[in-house]
């Protein structure tokens, strides 16, 4: 399927014309539909005497009910179940029992909205964009980062930068560039965590949320030599190119879920009831989707005593929601409100969003000299004490889910576990199940 399809009448195309291939370069027998976004023409055959394809023919916008459409009327519909894509009404029957759209029986281990926090679905659950606030507020909230920060979190996050051997000597081959050795040091380092807080045991089900690719799984796998340990990945997405696959032709101990985090139940899933330990594994787990993770291993309760800790590395705290967050109760210790939650997912992208100068501006201006715009000279920050404050804002957002993991019965850490020059988003949890 190319994309949209309403058809644009090639003589009435906006795109210009030297954007466009010219007719001479487009095959006869083939759609002579122009895909705007791959900047070609649409490559399907067409019948004799038609100049599109089925797909992009002219969409009727009435439904046609099946038994009144003819055969040779070719009618085509969007699809009621997803229309984006079409399907001729004469099939539509036919084609409503086969559309990938369609909605699927839900699996034992599926229970919607599950994992976020039913107490707090009443609240308002949108984002905020920080220039929707005062500047006063803004200002107001800084100070109690800054404090939060100074009194509860800066003599408790320490450095601990840890390695796995195995990738240490893959990195030593020349097959990987540079981008790709940074993605494989903090993998190494994760590994090397796991090790270090003994949680590479005999028997585990390792569980990566929202697994992506799932390199975090794959090499994870390649380095356990447990026959009887399994990997699980969840992601609710089906990324193309996916690491597992590799692994699915020489070993059983990789599955993959597709399914949202806030819907799994961990006690019905066959790979936890089968194993004698369970560790839950994040790398860059986009922002509530954190919360979702936590939420999920907090919420076992059959196989309770098997989860035996996790370790969460994270990303774009802006997109983090109050509804999901974990952090609600230290909020509230510390007296942070829904408000103070908003301003620091906004001041946290300060952290990550480099200068604000252009690459040639950069070049020519030193620090120390950049002019501050309206804004930042309203809330009274240079550009480097703003990325300081969205550090701190992120590690207040990290404490607070720390300290929901220590309620549920772990003993967690906060850790730089590499160097900002390889990630910026360089912070994790360490959650280890306290022994009695």
């Amino acid at each position: 399927m190319e994309e949209n399809p309403t058809v644009v009448p090639l003589e009435d195309d906006p795109v210009s014309q030297s954007k466009r291939p010219k007719m001479s370069e487009h095959v006869t027998n083939n759609c002579k539909f122009f895909v705007h976004r791959k900047k070609r023409f649409c490559k399907m055959t067409v019948k004799e005497g038609e100049e599109y394809c089925g797909e992009h023919k002219k969409i009727s916008t009435d439904f046609v009910p099946s038994n009144e459409a003819s055969k040779d009327s070719a009618v085509r519909i969007a699809c009621p179940l997803d229309g984006n894509h079409t399907c001729y009404a004469h099939n539509l029957k036919k084609h409503l029992k086969i559309c990938n759209a369609r909605p699927k029986p839900l699996e034992p281990f599926i229970s919607k909205g599950i994992n976020t926090d039913q107490s707090a679905a009443e609240e308002d659950n949108t984002y905020r964009l920080l220039s929707s606030f005062p500047t006063e507020d803004i200002r107001k909230t800084i100070t109690k980062v800054n404090d939060t920060f100074t009194n509860v979190i800066q003599k408790n996050l320490s450095q601990k930068i840890s390695t796995n051997k195995f990738l240490e000597q893959e990195m030593q081959k020349p097959d990987y560039g540079f981008k790709t050795k940074k993605h494989l040091e903090q993998v190494s380092s994760i590994l090397g965590l796991l090790g270090d807080y003994n949680l590479m045991k005999r028997n585990t089900c390792y569980i990566e949320f929202g697994a992506g690719r799932g390199q975090l799984s794959f090499w994870l796998a390649s380095t356990i030599d447990d026959e009887d340990s399994k990997i699980l990945l969840i992601e609710r997405a089906s990324p193309k190119h996916k690491k597992d696959n590799k692994l699915a032709k020489t070993t059983d101990k990789v599955s993959r879920i597709r399914a949202d985090i806030s819907d799994i139940v961990l006690d019905k899933l066959e790979q936890v009831l089968k194993s004698s330990s369970v560790v839950g594994v994040t790398k860059h787990l986009c922002g509530e989707a954190t919360d979702l993770a936590i939420r999920c291993l907090g919420n076992v309760q059959d196989n309770r005593d098997k989860v035996n800790g996790c370790i969460l590395t994270f990303c774009c705290h802006h997109r983090c929601r109050w509804v999901p967050y974990t952090g609600k109760e230290f909020f509230k210790q510390q007296g942070l409100s829904k408000q103070d939650f908003d301003i620091m997912c906004g001041m946290a992208s300060w952290a990550t969003c480099g200068t604000g100068l252009s690459r040639e501006m950069n070049k020519e201006v030193k620090e120390s000299e950049m002019k501050q715009n309206e804004r930042d000279a309203q809330i009274g920050l240079s550009r480097l004490e703003k990325e300081e404050v969205g550090r701190r804002s992120k590690n207040v957002l990290n404490w607070g889910r720390l300290h929901f993991l220590e309620q549920c019965g772990f003993k967690c850490y906060l850790h730089y576990y590499v160097d900002k020059d390889i990630t910026l988003e360089n912070v994790c949890i360490v959650a280890v199940k306290q022994q009695l």
